[in-house]
């Protein structure tokens, strides 16, 4: 009865997915961690999300039909339109995934155009879909396009929930996640590329946040934080500082026949900031999102893929401009209010995808539970209330 009881519930939930769409302007349906009274540091922006970022675009198509449980999430730094890149650093906490454009990046401490999340065995699909998207939307305009050529591209593995060898991502459902990028709020849990994904042995898959950085009253940056969330073990799980994870042991994911996601999982984490810093200020940054993981409990697994990559939309790149550049900087010794935020706003993220996504039955079998938010609270507040 209570299997039963849930794909019903699952039903519903499709339904109203129908209703709002999967595009980022699209209504948000589900709590956050802060509506179930999780605490956190700093303060966050108007949206509390990566589009609190001016210029930041952000768009979901959703695959959850059939056997199909994967979809694609995209990010554009400065919109659809822009045709200048940003500055950018990545860093791999642990390297058992992929970043495409990785190399580019490396080299030229830069991106030009989105970053799209899926599923791993969809990268290849991603990819494609970004280059046409980019030939019909850059039409004429050979420089543009040449800029692109390299799409980044980053997978998590979505293979429990879904049925991923029957590849089920296309090309066409990539361009209609670009064409839905908006700015305004953001869909968050079991959408886009985290529509499979399973986190600390709940279901896991999109969640953002934001912290405003003030240096004085007339300096005040944003970092915004974009996470597929799709790592951890559930003896891991850490909310507000209490071992969540260790007390509620039931609810465990029901394995398909046949598993092969009984391996470690992974976590792409997105940093956007308007502050002007240069590639290797924003690798540190990138690398503090290690923290804002670890206060959540996840310490990167052998075969986890835990990539995390900064961008900044003040300094803008042109491909092949042929007068030198001028970039703004933050002092490298000023950046501790940056990466406060960025530890701050991850963990915040993580959370949020966990509080927002929903039970779902898998498209070759299995089950996997939300996280029981009333449980949480009831255990948080227990505790605290003990300290």
């Amino acid at each position: 009865m209570q299997v039963a009881a849930q794909f019903t519930r699952y039903g519903l939930v499709l339904a109203l997915s129908a209703i709002c769409l999967t595009s980022t302007a699209a209504c948000q349906t589900h709590p956050r961690a802060r509506d179930i009274g999780i605490i956190f540091d700093g303060e966050p922006g108007t949206l509390n999300a990566i589009t609190d970022l001016p210029g930041v675009e952000v768009g979901h198509v959703t695959l959850d039909e059939g056997r199909a449980r994967t979809g694609a999430t995209v990010v554009f730094p400065l919109g659809k339109d822009a045709k200048e890149g940003v500055s950018a650093a990545y860093f791999a906490f642990n390297g058992t995934g992929e970043l495409t454009g990785a190399h580019f990046i490396e080299e030229f401490g830069a991106f030009f155009g989105p970053v799209t999340l899926t599923g791993t065995l969809g990268v290849g699909e991603a990819r494609d879909g970004v280059l046409e998207w980019t030939a019909k939307h850059f039409d004429g305009d050979d420089d543009a396009k040449y800029s692109r050529v390299l799409p980044v591209v980053g997978e998590t593995y979505d293979g429990g929930l879904n049925d991923a060898w029957s590849f089920p991502l296309t090309t066409q459902n990539v361009v209609d996640a670009l064409e839905s990028a908006r700015s305004g709020a953001v869909e968050e849990g079991s959408v886009g590329g985290g529509t499979g994904m399973v986190a600390y042995g709940f279901k896991g898959g999109i969640g953002t946040s934001s912290r405003i950085v003030r240096y004085s009253e007339d300096a005040a940056f944003t970092v915004g934080v974009l996470v597929q969330a799709n790592h951890g073990s559930r003896d891991q799980l850490v909310v507000d500082g209490i071992d969540v994870g260790k007390i509620i042991k039931d609810l465990q994911p029901v394995r398909p026949p046949k598993s092969d996601t009984e391996r470690d999982g992974s976590i792409i984490i997105l940093i956007g900031t308007d502050a002007p810093l240069l590639p290797g200020q924003l690798k540190r940054l990138a690398r503090r999102a290690a923290i804002g993981m670890g206060r959540t409990g996840g310490q990167g697994d052998s075969l986890s893929g835990d990539i995390f990559l900064a961008f900044s939309t003040t300094n803008k790149v042109t491909l092949g401009a042929s007068v030198p550049a001028t970039y703004a900087s933050l002092p490298n010794e000023a950046l501790d209010p940056m990466f406060d935020a960025v530890v701050e706003a991850t963990e915040e993220a993580i959370l949020n995808a966990l509080v927002a996504a929903e039970d779902m039955p898998g498209g070759r079998g299995g089950f996997v539970h939300e996280m029981p938010e009333d449980r949480v609270r009831a255990i948080v507040q227990s505790a605290k209330a003990q300290q």
